[in-house]
């Protein structure tokens, strides 16, 4: 006799299959999984090669090939490129503005849904803020949504897909940089847990920036070799000696002057240091500026907010130009997380179905600082009554209540009041 037990699950069991949909069966199929595609390949150890324009020509036409785009050569440019300081440091001011902002989830009337909001404040939502920024500097970029939390089902992390191990053109992560077959990310089981940012052929914007970054290398680079030649007094040796074996030995102790700092002779032979002529670096010095001031236009619309000598005035208007780029990173973040993540977290979690119906919104209000605050405190009490515990809840400190002995502060006197009270006895 069979188990009625078993019949009633084998019944359920193929209801399910027969009425769930296709889509998500792959996305629970994948999820069962241990392995990430990120996880299975094939990485390499990176050297740091010099970088020339040479470099850049090539790796600029690898990438445009319209049959077969290779991005190895791209990628080694842009990792070079990014340890100038100075590049870096503006566009962590690009990312940084985004990343620091306030931000909340509202329903289609506008109202803020604080849980959903609460769902987004996590490690891995600021790395993705950072990752829809760099895009614009890095060209395009793949993320991976595969690292669930086994107990809260929550997104515990995300990953980036290194530039050459993903080809955008067939829609394919690639196991060895620069192959050709691979894993289908933007359709099939894996397509949920993907999100492309940038078109196919986005290259970034450090494709047009690397000629003048180069240039600022190749400027710093001279400047050490002028450094080393001319910055050190030169050491000129005397010797009556004119075999070549102790020649030779003079000629080796000498290379090995600057290191060792000493010097053992014979006989009449000398040993003197030529006066110190220095070594203009000026001119070097005037290329590396002429580089920066070139990346924070680019980068930040202009120089005043990297300039440590400009004016406050000049600051405010630069800030005012790189504000309307912040406002367009901010754009962009916003319609990603709705198009592209909000959807995606909804189909790999039923933790994320909180999102349903929910948009990103940023929080435009800007904070006063506390100076700011008490300014606008005392400004107000003048004229109207304010409310002790909105006041605390502002400043942080708790107000009991207001003193007997104690007066709003009042306007200060006008000219004509002032000269009315000297006449008057």
């Amino acid at each position: 006799m069979k188990n009625p037990f078993r019949i009633l699950y084998q019944k359920a069991e193929k209801h399910f299959l027969v009425n769930a949909d296709l889509q998500s069966l792959k996305v629970v199929a994948v999820a069962k999984g241990d392995t990430a595609p990120s996880r299975m390949l094939n990485y390499e150890a990176q050297t740091l090669q010099a970088q020339g324009l040479e470099e850049w020509k090539m790796a600029i036409m690898m990438a445009t090939d319209p049959e077969q785009p290779d991005f190895v050569q791209l990628y080694k440019l842009y990792k070079n490129l990014m340890l100038d300081n100075h590049l870096s440091s503006v566009i962590d001011s690009r990312s940084l503005f985004c990343q620091r902002s306030a931000f909340k989830m509202v329903d289609e009337k506008g109202n803020e849904d604080e849980e959903a909001t609460w769902l987004l404040q996590r490690i891995w939502f600021d790395d993705f803020i950072k990752y829809c920024i760099l895009h614009r500097f890095q060209g395009r970029k793949l993320i991976e949504l595969f690292d669930i939390d086994p107990e809260t089902k929550e997104l515990a992390s995300i990953e980036e897909i290194p530039m050459p191990f993903f080809n955008p053109t067939k829609g394919l992560i690639t196991k060895e940089s620069g192959g050709s077959t691979g894993w289908d990310y933007k359709e099939g089981a894996y397509q949920p847990y993907y999100i492309q940012l940038g078109k196919n052929t986005d290259l970034g914007m450090l494709a047009d920036m690397a000629p003048i970054i180069l240039a600022k290398k190749l400027g710093i680079g001279s400047m050490l070799d002028y450094v080393e030649k001319y910055g050190v007094p030169a050491l000129f040796i005397t010797t009556d000696r004119e075999d070549n074996a102790r020649l030779k030995e003079l000629y080796e102790a000498a290379s090995n002057f600057k290191s060792n700092g000493f010097m053992v002779g014979r006989g009449q032979e000398k040993f003197e240091i030529g006066k110190d002529s220095g070594g203009n670096t000026e001119n070097f010095i005037k290329v590396a500026e002429f580089a920066n001031d070139e990346v924070s236009k680019r980068i930040l619309g202009g120089s005043g907010l990297t300039d440590e000598k400009s004016f406050v005035g000049s600051s405010e208007i630069q800030f005012r130009l790189a504000n309307d780029r912040f406002e367009s990173d901010k754009l962009y973040v916003k319609n990603v997380v709705d198009k592209d993540l909000v959807p995606r977290l909804i189909k790999i979690s039923p933790v994320y179905s909180r999102l349903k119906n929910r948009y990103f919104e940023w929080e435009n209000a800007q904070a006063q600082t506390p100076k700011e605050t008490a300014e606008m405190i005392q400004i107000l009490a003048t004229l109207f009554e304010l409310d002790p515990e909105e006041i605390s809840q502002k400043t942080g400190y708790k107000i009991l209540s207001q003193k007997a002995n104690s007066f709003a502060p009042t306007a200060p006197a006008t000219e004509e009041v002032k000269k009315k009270s000297m006449t008057e006895k």
